[in-house]
């Protein structure tokens, strides 16, 4: 489980990294993220409807969850992130999505 203290909560968190972050984009994932001066770093996900029916969103944020905090020792701690799914993240296995996450973490998540 991600640390309370590392989730983003707020709509104007996930507010202000839309509007002012840079996005990056796999065929699974898009990050979104922005330079921030306060610690510990924070992240978020995304699920929209686009994906499918509940039971369907509800397994890809378990999913997003659990790759990321594997991955969490490789994470920037100067950004903040939001992980948006796309659709084709529906039918992925979950070394699909995590292995997409990995390609960020090679680059330290910028």
């Amino acid at each position: 489980m991600i640390p309370k203290t590392n989730r983003l909560k707020k709509n104007k968190q996930f507010s202000y990294i839309y509007k002012h972050g840079q996005t990056k984009h796999t065929s699974f994932l898009s990050l979104s993220f922005v330079k921030t001066k306060f610690k510990p770093y924070k992240v978020g996900f995304t699920v929209s409807k686009k994906i499918g029916k509940s039971v369907i969103r509800s397994k890809v944020k378990r999913r997003l969850r659990e790759a990321f905090r594997s991955l969490m020792p490789n994470v920037n701690e100067n950004y903040n992130y939001i992980i948006i799914a796309r659709p084709e993240i529906s039918n992925a296995s979950f070394d699909e999505i995590k292995s997409s996450l990995k390609v960020w973490s090679m680059a330290k998540w910028k």
